[in-house]
């Protein structure tokens, strides 16, 4: 398709993305309850303690303390409903109950999201949930993190399909014990280094790139140099550790040290490629993981911030993060953040200075809150919500920045707003069912990996006419829609009469835009089915990929490819689906999550996968032989 593009300023200037990273309490509470368990850390060669079995009827216990009622439709509202789900958490050792776990049941479809903790016995209920697709994750510190149904390290977990007033009995958990590792990290001449922070990381698709991302969550060494990462699943794994704070990159125009250290992966080495790969076992205790951080000449980096009417960036903020950003071997995040205003880190006048630069890739950031630049600031600061200035009002800019040996002076930032794209959502002729657009949300999805913070996918709300506006565009963009009702589904997304559902619009530019029409459909596909083995006999253990015989629908984000996993009676189910005439599927006994997106997986099994096709709307069952990798 020929991309969308508004025209920008300069070519060395790309908008960014916030410099500040969203705290959960969910992600808190991953890493005090799951060890460090992370995206990665998931069971090993284990699995539940009995299979769950549903029964008809109601059969009502007394429910757990709930620590989490949040929906995951955003507004903290939970579907009633008459399902329960009861279960037990046991140590995979020893079976003895594993006491205040914590236990959580999603449902995308539903956009809900319950959490509980286990009793003395290791018991929990989940009760009054509405009918529909659950899955569960069971956590606690010292043990792995472990998903419903699992049986592998990083496989995902088996949907539990509920009806209601159904009880669904025996969710059981099985934990084995997390794997750690555990070591000391040194400077150049032999002695600790306090406060590194220190991060396993394991090899991973995210969003059609495979790259090393964050498998734990992380240490920071003492004053002895010692850290210990655990909870870790059985696996592959290589480990680095970064000096940041007073060593790292700050805005100071009077620091005048010029050395620092590198990020370092065991066994001390800068180069990803030197990294030694350690592997582990099921509550494997790796000790001794030793390594000194490679020192290295730090340099300056000197500017002047501007916003869009050419003044000074006076209540900004100016940001150097690393290249490799979130999902980086760096660990992610930014690498510093510093507050311009009351603080004069970015003086009156725009200009900045920020020192102690290590050599490397990076991504300079320069954000203005509201005001920017008419003077005034006291320091940075955005509230979204009502009464606040909202996120289009935010300007921002970045651009690619490589550090070498010798200072960078010189630099202009110049921020924008970016572009902003209106359109309206309807049904699709023909629909029957009435569309609700209460929780409906536009998405301009990056085509390359996004940066944190909700300024990353501006997501724009649909008003009850049907109307939206997304702002703050900038790059490569696929429009995508976020909380449709189930019965609902994408059918098209049109630009000015041009069908551009599967392509990548570039935003270059402050212009406004308009034209975008999504169409919604309530024919939403359904494929389902069975899976056997060689001998006939029907298995739960499998992972169903459905994808496009044309390589040039594998492209992440793909509407064309999805897995699918076995619920409680073994069936699979795979929905919204858009029409093809060339589907492959095939039922795996492994499948690690998110692997489904690698082109090269999908190359490698496309020629032992099942032909079929799917129509609009159509709903297909599909019986298939597992196929052993």
């Amino acid at each position: 398709m020929k991309q969308t593009a508004a025209r920008l300023v300069p070519a060395f200037v790309a908008l960014l993305l916030v410099a500040f990273t969203l705290s959960s309490s969910l992600v808190a509470q991953g890493q005090r309850q799951g060890g460090g368990a992370g995206g990665g850390a998931q069971g090993g060669a284990f699995g539940q303690g009995g299979g769950g079995r549903g029964q008809g009827g109601g059969g009502r216990g007394g429910q757990l303390p709930t620590r989490d009622q949040t929906g995951g439709n955003g507004t903290g509202d939970q579907a009633a409903g008459t399902a329960i789900i009861r279960g037990r958490v046991v140590a995979a050792d020893s079976g003895t109950p594993v006491r205040r776990a914590q236990v959580r049941a999603q449902s995308g479809e539903l956009r809900a999201n319950r959490l509980v903790s286990t009793d003395a016995q290791g018991r929990f209920e989940f009760k009054d949930l509405p009918a529909g697709r659950w899955n569960l994750t069971a956590s606690k510190a010292g043990y792995m993190t472990l998903r419903f149904g699992q049986k592998r390290s990083f496989e995902a977990g088996s949907p539990i399909e509920i009806s209601e007033g159904q009880l669904m009995e025996r969710a059981d958990f099985a934990l084995p014990r997390g794997a750690a590792i555990t070591g000391r990290v040194f400077d150049e001449f032999g002695d600790p280094v306090a406060n590194a922070r220190v991060q396993v990381l394991r090899y991973q698709m995210v969003q059609g790139q495979r790259r090393l991302n964050p498998a734990g969550g992380g240490d920071q060494t003492d004053d002895t140099g010692a850290y210990r990462i655990y909870g870790l699943a059985p696996g592959d794994y290589y480990v680095s550790a970064t000096l940041r704070g007073g060593n790292g990159p700050f805005l100071d125009d009077q620091n005048n040290d010029t050395t620092s250290y590198a990020s370092t992966y065991y066994p001390g080495t800068g180069n990803v490629s030197e990294a030694q790969r350690l592997t582990l076992g099921v509550g494997q205790e790796q000790p001794n993981v030793n390594f000194a951080l490679q020192p290295v000449r730090t340099v300056k980096i000197t500017g002047t911030a501007l916003n869009s009417t050419g003044t000074a960036l006076s209540n900004g903020m100016v940001t150097l993060m690393a290249a490799e950003g979130v999902g980086g071997p760096g660990g992610g995040g930014p690498a510093f953040f510093a507050f311009g205003g009351g603080n004069g880190r970015v003086r009156p006048d725009g200009s900045f200075s920020i020192a102690n630069v290590s050599p490397g890739n990076y991504t300079l950031v320069a954000m203005a809150g509201p005001g920017g630049g008419r003077g005034g600031g006291v320091g940075f600061a955005v509230q979204i919500g009502p009464g606040g200035a909202g996120l289009p009002d935010i300007e921002m800019l970045t651009m690619p920045l490589t550090v070498g040996n010798e200072d960078v002076t010189g630099l202009t930032l110049v921020t924008s707003k970016g572009a902003s794209l209106s359109g309206n959502v309807v049904a699709a002729e023909g629909s029957a069912a009435k569309l609700n657009t209460n929780q409906i949300q536009i998405i301009a999805q990056a085509a390359t990996q996004a940066l944190p913070g909700p300024l990353g996918n501006r997501p724009a709300r649909v008003e009850a006419d049907g109307t939206f506006v997304l702002t703050g565009l900038t790059g490569q963009k696929f429009i995508r829609v976020n909380g449709l009702p189930q019965e609902w589904t994408l059918k098209s997304v049109m630009l000015n009469g041009q069908d551009v559902t599967d392509s990548a619009l570039e935003f270059r530019g402050s212009t406004d835009n308009s034209g975008l029409q999504i169409i919604v459909t309530d024919r939403v596909s359904d494929l389902n089915g069975k899976v056997t083995t060689a001998k006939g006999d029907i298995t739960r253990d499998y992972t169903v990929v459905v994808f496009s015989d044309d390589p040039a629908k594998w492209a992440f984000p793909s509407r064309f490819v999805k897995t699918g996993r076995a619920d409680q009676q073994g069936q699979f189910r795979i929905k919204a689906l858009p029409p093809d005439d060339r589907y492959l599927a095939v039922a795996v006994d492994y499948l690690e999550d998110g692997e489904a997106a690698d082109p090269q997986f999908l190359e490698q099994i496309k020629d032992r996968a099942t032909r079929f096709q799917l129509g609009d709307g159509e709903s297909k069952s599909l019986d298939l032989k597992l196929v052993n990798r």
